[in-house]
């Protein structure tokens, strides 16, 4: 990647994990897992670019061994496709308990 890198804080690895394309992905699998790299292109592929979306993927899979990739059977054959890390599922768990306890104090203030 070109350009400098950002200076990393305390949480510098839950922002990267909780950015929007990354947020999406990990949603989606929380809701249903595994899903084929095609149904995650089908699903996110409005909000986001194909690129942004390969990215994607290769940082949750590679960097940060928050996916685990997994063989699917599909009509054709077998194909790609990914599974939430099952460690992580708590964690996307209890950010999304953080996020609405955040609101409700921001809310009533």
């Amino acid at each position: 990647m070109a350009g400098k890198e950002k200076e990393k804080d305390g949480i510098w690895l839950i922002r990267k994990l909780m950015s929007r394309p990354n947020y999406a992905v990990l949603k989606l699998l929380m809701e249903k897992s595994p899903r084929t790299t095609r149904e995650l292109y089908a699903v996110l592929g409005k909000k986001f670019t194909r690129k942004t979306l390969i990215i994607t993927l290769r940082d949750l899979s590679l960097e940060l061994n928050v996916l685990q990739p997994t063989h699917i059977r599909t009509e054709r054959g077998y194909g790609l496709g990914y599974n939430i890390n099952p460690k992580l599922k708590d964690i996307v768990k209890s950010v999304e308990k953080f996020e609405h306890t955040v609101e409700d104090i921001t809310r009533t203030q």
